[in-house]
Parts: structure tokens; C-alpha cells; sequence
């Protein structure tokens, strides 16, 4: 499976129900590994979030598309093989819940990702605004204990114009601040070398380095 990688890492599960079947289905959900890369293979209905060690939660999503191809046609036969429904997602939407009640604003995303709307393919999104971030951190770094209800849908267009949009999906935290001390006296962390280091997501911690 091909991945597609949604560049939503801005400082940002129960599928709910929804009157008519989207355009694109963001099915289970799962934190990329260190490469980035998203498994297909696994899902996480929960996650926890150590706000000592990362500022957001990374998440992936298998998407699987409803759209089918539509090649133009004239006389007898198509003309051409267009690729009617290629897609460009351009929103990201997403809510909060917490408790206690933080009062996190919604808020809608900027965000471009294309790929062949005939094809299923991979999505990694970054949960937190920079407005949750602020105020996850203020709370938890004072030591309460905050669970958060993140949920969100992605919307954009198809090469014709047609709107599209997923099903909206929500994915519950438990956000906490719990400082690392690597176990060995005068050992330090090892400083980040990738974008999706799992440290300080569900209870992954960095490894440690005698300097």
C-alpha cells in the first residue's frame, strides 16, 4: 500500500455515524513508525501523550476511497484514460473535548496531500493545533492529569471539481507531563533524528547516551 502523507504537523477510534457513505473513509488508526512510514497491519482504539518528551501525537490512518474512475467517452469507445478522480485534500478539521475543560477551540487546517482517488492509500496527520498545544501544556505541566477527545475529518476536491470529504473520526488521549531522566547517572537522552520519534507517545521514551 502506498503511503500519503497528509503535512499536517502543526504544533494538531470511534468512527461516528454519518447520513451518507463519504468520499473517502479513514479506517483504523495507528502511530507511524520511527521512518514515518504507517502500518496497515495494526490499529490503537487509545493513546497517552507525555508532554515532557513531544508536543503532538502523531497518527496514521488507512483511507480507502469510494470514487470510481470515469474515462471520457465518445462514439464508440474512450477517447482517453483520464484520471477523473484524483483528489487534493485541502482542509483539516479538527475539535476538541477535555476534561477538564480546557475550552480548546476549534479549528480548520491548511493542508495539501493529492493522490488517485481509485486507490486505497495511508494518511498521517499531526492531532494537535498550536492553541491545544498551549493549553494541554499549561494544564499538565502544573501536574493535572487531562483527557482529550480529538476529532477530526479531512476535506478537499477531485481534478473536476467535485467536493469530497472522510467520515469524521474521533481518537481519545490521555495527556500527562512526566519529566525522563535516563536510568544511568550522567547518561543523556538521544537527541531526535526523525520526524515521527515515538518518544513521549504511548509510553515510548528515548533511548539514552553516555555523552
Amino acid at each position: 500500500m502506498k503511503p500519503i502523507y497528509l503535512a499536517a504537523l502543526l504544533a494538531f477510534g470511534t468512527v461516528s455515524c454519518v447520513d451518507n457513505l463519504p468520499s473517502l473513509q479513514l479506517l483504523q488508526a495507528a502511530p507511524p513508525d520511527e521512518d514515518c512510514s504507517v502500518p496497515d497491519d495494526r490499529a490503537l482504539l487509545s493513546g497517552s501523550l507525555n508532554m515532557a518528551l513531544s508536543g503532538d501525537y502523531l497518527l496514521g490512518f488507512v483511507v480507502t476511497s469510494n470514487l470510481s474512475e470515469t474515462p471520457i467517452v465518445v462514439g464508440e469507445g474512450p477517447i482517453a484514460d483520464v484520471d477523473s478522480t484524483a483528489v487534493y485534500l485541502t482542509e483539516l478539521e479538527l475539535s476538541y473535548q477535555t476534561e477538564p475543560n480546557l475550552n480548546i477551540p476549534s479549528a480548520t487546517v491548511p493542508v495539501y496531500s493529492a493522490f488517485r482517488g481509485d486507490r486505497d492509500g495511508l494518511l498521517l496527520a499531526g492531532l494537535l493545533t498550536r492553541d491545544a498545544q498551549d493549553a494541554l501544556f499549561t494544564a499538565v505541566s502544573g501536574g493535572t492529569l487531562v483527557d482529550l477527545l480529538v476529532t477530526m475529518r479531512v476535506r478537499g476536491h477531485t481534478v473536476s471539481g467535485g467536493d469530497v470529504e472522510t467520515n469524521e473520526v474521533s481518537y481519545p488521549l490521555v495527556v500527562g507531563f512526566a519529566p525522563f531522566s535516563c536510568p544511568k547517572a550522567g547518561d543523556v537522552p538521544v537527541a531526535r533524528t526523525s520526524a515521527c520519534d515515538p518518544r513521549g507517545q504511548n509510553g515510548a521514551v528515548p533511548a539514552c547516551e553516555t555523552p
